[in-house]
């Protein structure tokens, strides 16, 4: 089943990365991890800096100097709080995709930002050893996915596969309701499923896909009216400002003069 969600986060844009003085290096994960696997990234702080990340229904993991920390799926923006200059390695996995690898309740860490211990697994204390005996990015990067191929149990797609990929396809703008149908599931177990493998549940991932899309129109399309907003799923205009400030803690029109100006043209 082919993955139709593309996270979009504004700090890792060309602008993002200049606002905030970073640098980033990414790479793509191999043919069997490529629906699991978002991508691998570092990046290089040259001074202690504040990171935004953007709810996205994504969880990561970051490898640095200092340790290892997981995030669980963000619903509001939040500020990764980069202490010490230097690099920072990541593992951006996909909505539902770590449930291929550990066996967690993210609902036990939504919102959060925990340590390494949070996964019960002597295994991971020693890939943060393995990598930094390297300094080269793509070495890196192969020292996690080698550590992800051991541990990937695969299986077909399954109920709750099809339910993200209902999300994604309808922009989240399809009801709870009507996706459970599709699925074969009550709402409420439905709910819960998205609980336990995403950490939101089913209606308020959906928010977050759809919030995601108005930023990447915006990003892409800066000089289109919000009104199209109203295509994915918006009553009207004031509710896709109020569920914009509910998420990102600001107006579209706030974080277009952020990310957008003119000082960057993403093409």
């Amino acid at each position: 089943m082919s993955n139709l969600y593309e996270p979009f986060q504004a700090t890792l844009t060309q602008h993002g990365l200049k606002q905030l003085g970073l640098t980033l290096k990414s790479s793509k994960p191999c043919e069997l991890l490529k629906e699991k696997v978002y991508s691998y990234l570092q990046i290089k702080a040259e001074r202690p800096t504040p990171y935004p990340v953007m709810p996205d229904g994504t969880q990561a993991i970051y490898i640095s100097a200092q340790g290892s920390m997981i995030t669980g799926a963000q619903y509001e923006t939040r500020n990764v709080q980069l202490l010490e200059p230097g690099e920072y390695f990541g593992i951006w996995f996909y909505p539902g995709a770590l449930r291929y690898f550990f066996d967690l309740d993210l609902n036990e860490i939504s919102g959060l930002l925990v340590d390494n211990h949070y996964f019960q697994c002597d295994q991971f204390s020693k890939l943060h050893d393995e990598i930094y005996r390297y300094t080269d990015f793509i070495e890196r990067a192969k020292i996690c996915e080698s550590w992800l191929l051991r541990r990937y149990s695969y299986n077909s797609s399954t109920k709750f596969d099809l339910a993200l990929q209902l999300v994604y396809q309808s922009s989240g703008s399809e009801k709870v309701s009507q996706i459970a149908k599709k699925v074969g599931w009550s709402s409420r177990h439905l709910n819960r499923q998205f609980m336990q493998h995403v950490g939101l549940g089913t209606k308020s991932f959906s928010q977050v896909v759809r919030v995601q899309s108005v930023c990447k129109q915006l990003y892409l399309q800066p000089d289109v009216p919000l009104s199209r907003g109203l295509e994915i799923g918006y009553f009207d205009q004031s509710h896709l400002i109020k569920e914009f400030k509910q998420h990102l803690i600001s107006t579209p029109g706030e974080f277009l003069s952020c990310f957008m100006s003119d000082l960057y043209n993403h093409k």
